[in-house]
């Protein structure tokens, strides 16, 4: 039964991976037969290396199960973050019924819990797969830290429950002393952490009948006395041991006794150039102890995930700062962790390539079979595809804004003048260095955390008589000029080319992406906007995203709040930092109540999904006949004013035309069952996207829903009267645009998910900028038309399309395109990116500064951001922060606010930021050739926006659609491409995209060394993989140049380790 499900399984998983994909993981699998326990994978950035592991694990499970007779197949997953770990786990469960850990649980010193709960665990045997996420920073080296308060809490029950430990923790003052030293610093949380511990440590030793504590005492009473830590337990208790350094020291015991117990199948290191130091042959630190017990196992196989396994290049300039030459130095030791008994070997062949590879002007043939051989050696242990393999021009990228110099003003240059006036009489700083000034406009609100910065404050505190000589206009923001929605001065070059970028074709009054494949064309505020795109900035300084998220977030809610406040100059609460509940534009999507009646009946019209106007709108059958949007809209219309002749009995008051209508023909023209099952979800409804105001004030709801059911289960004694005169024209635009009617098509007929989502939509209508954009956009006739000028908006930005769009990518992304899960899992990865809140960064200004310094207050200005967002590096991996990153990195792939991601280098490598986003500007150009390809591997992934755009250009009108036009599409473009070449083509590159391409922005100033620059990085760009694993790679490089003018002769050089294109293709 188990063998017939894993073979399935593998089936499937194989079945869904693109041809070099799957090449690469049969040969993965074939050498892990072959005796290879380590093998890495080092695909280009984007090419889908998680979903090759995926392979693997489907292949080796099966193996194992079939071959080895293993009951339980243990994956460890082993990445560089959560947030990662988050974004990956999905993507590598080969099936949906595997147990996978949770990422917040899973530190190495608390794996010996689980091992043990699961080993006596029935679900999880019977599951067999077991994928277990771990974090070095987490697992491997153990700070000077206390660890998380679960830790410690499960090392107290443990340790409490031990016979050389428990005559000191029935002594109340030991154990009061011990309590505290625990609990630590996490006084509210410390009890439910240690009732949870106590728990599953008496019901795991319950199940395992005494076993899990009998072999933790003799593994702990071993490791005591073998490091005679009791002596410094004691010393603790008689407070003459830092209480840290100990439970550091225990927190290390116990995460040495998990790798004893751990023994994995298969170790999967992803990204893993951000923890190398485990691979390296030194075990003499703790943390390298810890991974060489971990890695070092006789049948643990271990496969490594990298685009950049090694550091693959480095400039001269680079080597003499560092005094190494990094790349070279890298590459043989991950070479040698690969494949450490013939190493030596592969060191000799090597270094006869490199020697050859110097000479390559005086004999290539011999340059080519020195190549062949050094291959050869690799292959056996690495695998690597590239685009530039697929076609000979395999680029989406633009670079058009990368040659053009930015245009500076006179503001530019003030803010430099202005800053060096300033600092030129304090001590300790020279000068205010010129890329702070380059980056970051009003320098002193941002730069808090700098150097130079905490110098400025140093001085004033100890001259406060001087301290208005800080007020600097150009320097600090214009608290009164944002308090009244004043457009204030940018003086920064870089920040302008950004905002004319991000606010082209009045971007301001959109609230998502419009679809690459519009249904009809887009009216309204979409109606120029067709090849708008989410903006990606990478900046070098952690300063930069706080302050692009900042100002770009208030421009945007300038242009939309402040024009609506300019034109409302009468009403209450119109200051930027006015309450938020009372902020104007207020919401205007509540259920309200007054004396207990309901006042916003008319919202059911967005959030009931009725099964007659989904069926009445097929936008496969208009697409095919190639319908413009007012064909359509008189279709619909004359099919619903058929239907509401069947509804003129209920009108029994004839005397008065009844609103009523809009909410209650749509449930009546439905189906009896349909309806009251609908209606017997109740809050369940809603309740998956409460906004905090609902959380606080449920009744609403609840009250509507009650009136609701009183009209529709007595339509007779409602006395209805006449129909509106638009009712017909309204319940059109529902079919064609209510959030509910059109996830009820796109969730497979779902009707509470289509609902939950509508109420995430009508919370994103609440919010004060959509609230003005959706008045600005239209002009307010009566009190009902907000709610029906939402649903215009709705059908001016061809909702449906963008959301049949989105969760194509979700289940693409995901592996879910034919999964009876997609519903399910594709509404909860919807739900959790519409939840993003906006956050806000307090800013210092003058006024702000000078209270601190003078009288010890701080109170700066809180900017929000919502359009653009700060993604950086935050203070550790506490949940809070992880969560708000995985937040992030959600909202941003859903076609929703925020339109722009600002981030350093923490987002350079391993996230996915492709969905929606096709422009990438470099803040501040990378010296590095590999690092421009990583920063831009975040988008130009498998089927990204630019890829989309040129698919749903060409074959937009050539296809008669039947299901879904993404997966056909895409199946058309495979047909017609893959006579000649892989499925890169058409998922990651196209031989003929002309139309819509990724977007590289530079923002160089005019004269600066930065044109130059990047210039020689292009220049680089396009031969550096020739020099990879070879020492002092630019000088290499300037020999080619110098030889070769024609770089393509060289491209037989290039080293082949794609099985693909060495096995398959050949």
């Amino acid at each position: 039964m188990m063998l017939e499900k894993l073979k399935l399984i593998e089936s499937t998983v194989l079945d869904g991976l693109k041809d070099f994909q799957l090449a690469t993981a049969k040969r993965v699998f074939e050498l892990y037969k072959q005796g290879q326990k380590r093998v890495l994978v080092a695909d280009e950035v984007g090419l889908g290396k998680t979903l090759i592991a995926k392979g693997v694990i489907a292949q080796t499970a099966r193996y194992h199960y079939d071959e080895l007779g293993d009951n339980l197949f243990k994956v460890v997953y082993v990445c560089s973050n959560q947030v990662i770990a988050n974004q990956n786990l999905n993507k590598l469960k080969i099936c949906e019924d595997i147990t996978v850990d949770g990422v917040t649980d899973t530190r190495l010193s608390m794996q010996h819990l689980k091992i043990y709960e699961q080993e006596s665990d029935n679900i999880v045997l019977n599951r067999y797969i077991q994928l277990i996420p771990l974090t070095p920073a987490t697992s491997f080296y153990m700070t000077s830290g206390a660890g998380t308060v679960y830790e410690r809490a499960l090392i107290y029950e443990v340790l409490s429950r031990m016979d050389m430990f428990r005559e000191w923790f029935l002594d109340l003052d030991n154990k009061s002393h011990l309590v505290e030293v625990f609990c630590a610093d996490a006084k509210n949380s410390w009890k439910g952490a240690q009732d949870k511990y106590a728990r599953r440590v008496e019901e795991c030793n319950a199940k395992t009948n005494g076993k899990y504590l009998q072999d933790m005492s003799v593994e702990i009473e071993k490791y005591v006395r073998s490091t005679k830590l009791d002596d410094e337990i004691r010393l603790m208790l008689n407070e003459t041991a830092s209480p840290y350094r100990t439970i550091n020291k225990l927190r290390k015991m116990f995460a040495e006794i998990s790798v004893n117990l751990l023994m994995p199948d298969l170790v999967i290191m992803d990204e893993f150039q951000r923890f190398r130091t485990l691979i390296q042959e030194d075990a003499t630190s703790e943390a390298g102890m810890l991974a060489h017990k971990f890695l070092k196992g006789s049948n643990v196989k271990v496969l490594l995930l990298s685009a950049t396994p090694y550091k693959l290049y480095s400039t001269l300039e680079e080597i003499y700062e560092t005094g190494s030459d990094d790349p070279y130095k890298e590459f043989l030791e991950v070479m040698q962790f690969l494949q450490p008994q013939k190493y030596l070997e592969f060191k000799d062949l090597w270094s006869n390539y490199s020697i050859k590879l110097r000479e390559l002007q005086l004999d290539k043939t011999s340059v080519i079979e020195a190549k062949k051989n050094a291959e050869a050696a690799m292959y056996q242990v690495v695998c690597r595809t590239e685009r530039m393999a697929a076609i000979k021009n395999a680029t989406l990228i633009d670079d058009t804004k990368a040659k053009q110099a930015i245009k500076i003003n006179e503001n530019d240059i003030i803010a430099f003048l202005e800053a060096e006036d300033l600092v030129k009489s304090i001590s300790g700083i020279n000068t205010v260095p010129v890329e702070y000034v380059k980056s970051c406009p009003y320098l002193l609100s941002f730069s808090k955390q700098y150097k130079f910065r905490k110098s400025i404050d140093n001085h004033f505190r100890h001259n406060p008589q001087l301290i208005s000589q800080a007020k600097r206009k150009i320097l600090w923001i214009d608290r009164s000029r944002i308090e009244k929605y004043k457009e204030i001065i940018i003086p920064n070059a870089r920040l302008e080319m950004l905002k004319e970028i991000a606010f082209e074709n009045k971007s301001e009054l959109l609230l998502w992406i419009p679809p690459s494949m519009p249904y009809y064309e887009p009216q309204g505020a979409f109606k120029e906007a067709q090849n708008f795109s989410k903006i990606l900035v990478f900046s070098a300084w952690e300063m930069v995203p706080r302050m692009i998220a900042s100002l770009i977030s208030y421009e945007a809610e300038r242009r939309s709040v402040g024009k609506l406040v300019a034109l409302n100059k009468d009403k209450k609460n119109t200051a930027y930092s006015a309450p938020n509940s009372r902020r104007f534009p207020v919401a205007r999507l509540h259920f309200n109540i007054e004396n207990d009646i309901p006042q916003s009946m008319s919202l059911f019209c967005l959030l009931y999904p009725s099964q007659t106007l989904a069926d009445i709108y097929n936008p496969l059958s208009h697409i095919n006949e190639g319908h413009e949007l007012h064909i359509i809209e008189a279709e619909l219309q004359s099919v619903i004013e058929t239907k509401l002749t069947s509804l003129t009995n209920y009108q029994t008051n004839p005397n008065r035309v009844d609103k009523r209508w809009y909410y209650l023909a749509p449930l009546l023209f439905d189906n009896v069952d349909y309806v009251e099952k609908w209606l017997e979800y109740g809050e369940e409804l809603i309740s998956a996207s409460l906004d905090e105001d609902e959380q606080k004030s449920q009744m609403g709801f609840n009250v509507h829903i009650a009136k609701l059911k009183e009209y529709y289960r007595n339509p007779y004694t409602a006395q209805l009267g006449l129909f509106p005169e638009d009712l017909a024209q309204v319940l059109c635009r529902m079919a064609l645009a209510s959030p509910a009617v059109c996830a009820y098509r796109s969730y497979s007929q779902n009707a509470l998910y289509a609902s939950q989502f509508a109420k995430a939509m009508i919370n994103l209508f609440n919010r004060n900028e959509a609230t003005a954009i959706i008045e600005l956009c239209f002009v307010k006739t009566n009190e009902d038309a907000y709610w029906k000028n939402v649903l215009l908006y709705c059908r001016d930005g061809n909702i449906q399309a963008m959301l049949d769009e989105y969760i194509h990518m979700l289940s693409e992304s995901n592996g879910l395109i034919d999964d009876d899960n997609r519903p399910r899992i594709t509404h909860a990865l919807i739900m959790n990116a519409m939840k993003t809140n906006s956050v806000s960064y307090k800013v210092e200004t003058y006024r702000s500064f000078k209270n601190s310094i003078l009288y010890g207050k701080e109170k700066g200005i809180s900017l929000r951001s919502h359009f653009a967002v700060g993604f950086y590096k935050g203070e550790g991996e506490r949940s809070k922060i992880v969560n708000r990153k995985e937040s992030i990195r959600n909202s941003f792939n859903s076609p929703f606010r925020p339109f722009v991601l600002a981030t350093t280098s923490i987002g350079q490598e391993g996230l996915d930021f492709h969905y929606y986003c096709r422009k990438i500007m470099h803040w501040n150009l990378p010296l590095n050739p590999v690092d421009l390809e990583q920063r831009e591997g975040r988008i130009d992934r498998f089927k990204c926006l630019a890829i989309r755009k040129n698919i749903a250009a060409k074959y937009a009108g050539m296809i008669t659609f039947k299901t879904d036009v993404w997966t056909e599409m895409f199946d058309r473009a495979k047909l017609d491409y893959n006579s000649k070449y892989s499925e890169l083509v058409p998922f990651w590159c196209l031989p003929d995209a002309t139309s819509i391409k990724i977007e590289r922005i530079v923002p160089s100033y005019p004269l600066s060394k930065d044109i130059g620059n990047y210039e020689r990085l292009i220049k680089i760009l396009s031969l550096y993989r020739l020099t990879l694993g070879q020492a002092r790679q630019e000088e290499l490089l300037e020999h080619i140049f110098k030889n070769f003018e024609d770089g393509e002769e060289l491209k037989e050089l290039f080293i082949n380790l794609s099985p693909y294109y060495k096995e398959v293709k050949n």
